[in-house]
Formats: structure tokens, C-alpha cells, sequence
């Protein structure tokens, strides 16, 4: 097999790995079908918002000129915050290496926000150490923690520029900061014997002195410590 026949099978093992569908040609197709674009807001999973998978085509026409095959293949890792925000884009596979095409593509991926891939992921408890709490998983959109570790693989993008095809994979992963929130620590305890010692005094005002052996004043001292918490 010539090297561009060879880059091609290469190319299109690394999009079945990747998880891209390939649907026959209509009459008259040829006989390795075709790719199945990613459709945004497609019923085929997540996929990446219309105005980046465009930023990615603009990478692709910018840089097709210098490339020297006609089929290209690309994997990208993300890490998402809790609010769906990209924090990190890296590569984790390519075919391609012009390095301003693919520096391109990590810059559009990071401008991405994805609230609806994080939403499904979310816990009815706080997350830690990548583990849900007792309560269990609440339903879509419930204001809560984000399970830590989880990994969501977007539809695949087909572009075409110039005559290349790239094929573009994300998987998107639930960045570990995105923990919920602790728990509260318990409200500090008052000091019961300077509660005690503010309640004589107090009560020494009120109270003092009683002709009932002292009965009055040491009421007075207990209320004074139960509303205070001793």
C-alpha cells in the first residue's frame, strides 16, 4: 500500500476508534461509504455547540493548504468546570502535525461551554473523591454536586476544507475541582462557664438579694444559661 493510501486506512481506523458512524453512499456511492457529520443537537448524544464546531472549521481552512493527505483524524481531552465552562483543551491523538491547526482547534475548544453535558451528571449530595453521597443521584438539573472523574464522549465532527477531511473526537472530562460544597461545620459552642459567670452577674443585679434562700436568684441564673445553650 502507497504512504497515502496507508495514511488514509490509518485515518479512518483511528475515526472507528473514535466511535464515528459510517452510512452507505446513496445510488451510485462509492464503496466505503461515507462519514456521518455531527450534527448539533443531534438525538445521536452531546455534541459540540454550532458556534465552535464552526471556529474548528475556520482552523481547518486556514491550515488545509499545508496539509499533504486528504483525510486527517483528531482526538481532543476537555476538562469542564461546574458551571459546563472548558478550562482545559489538550490533544490526546492526531494525524495532523501542523502544530497552528492544532493549537488553533485547543483555543476554539476552550472558548466552548457545555452546561448541557455537565447537567446530567449532576448528584442529589456532595461529591468527593470521585464517589456520590448516600443521597443518591437527583434528577436532571437539580441544583447540586457534579460527579467527579466522569468522562462523556461528544458526537464526532466531520469537516471538509479544501479537499481534507478531518475527522475531530472530544471527550469531555468533569474536572475534580468541581466537587460540591462541604458540609457546614457545626456552629461553635458557646463557653459554657463564661455563660455561667455573665449569668450570676446579671442575675446578681436582678435578683439579689431574694428571701426565698436564694431559690429567685438561681432561677434566674438557670434561664439565663438554657437561653444561651449551657
Amino acid at each position: 500500500m502507497d504512504s497515502v493510501g496507508a495514511r488514509v486506512a490509518a485515518s479512518l481506523g483511528l475515526a472507528l476508534g473514535l466511535g464515528v458512524v459510517f452510512v452507505p453512499f446513496g445510488c451510485g456511492g462509492g464503496p466505503m461509504g461515507s462519514l456521518r457529520r455531527g450534527a448539533h443537537g443531534s438525538g445521536d448524544g452531546p455534541s459540540v455547540p454550532a458556534a465552535t464546531v464552526a471556529r474548528l472549521q475556520a482552523c481547518a481552512e486556514h491550515g488545509a493548504d499545508r496539509l499533504t493527505d486528504t483525510h486527517y483524524a483528531i482526538a481532543f481531552d476537555v476538562d469542564v468546570k461546574a458551571d459546563g465552562q472548558v478550562d482545559t483543551a489538550t490533544v490526546r491523538e492526531s494525524m495532523i502535525a501542523d502544530r497552528e491547526i492544532v493549537s488553533c482547534m485547543e483555543d476554539a475548544l476552550r472558548g466552548m461551554t457545555l452546561p448541557g453535558v455537565v447537567t446530567p451528571l449532576r448528584s442529589s449530595g456532595p461529591v468527593y473523591g470521585g464517589g456520590v453521597s448516600s443521597a443518591g443521584r437527583a434528577p436532571v438539573g437539580h441544583p447540586a454536586a457534579v460527579v467527579v472523574g466522569a468522562a462523556v464522549n461528544l458526537v464526532p465532527i466531520l469537516i471538509v476544507a479544501a479537499g481534507v477531511t478531518i475527522v475531530v473526537a472530544v471527550t469531555v472530562h468533569v474536572a475534580s475541582e468541581m466537587s460540591g460544597p462541604k458540609d457546614e461545620p457545626p456552629p461553635a459552642q458557646p463557653d459554657c462557664k463564661k455563660v455561667k459567670d455573665a449569668c450570676i452577674t446579671d442575675c446578681s443585679r436582678s435578683s439579689l438579694p431574694t428571701g426565698d434562700y436564694g431559690f429567685k436568684f438561681w432561677n434566674c441564673v438557670n434561664r439565663c444559661m438554657k437561653a444561651a445553650g449551657c
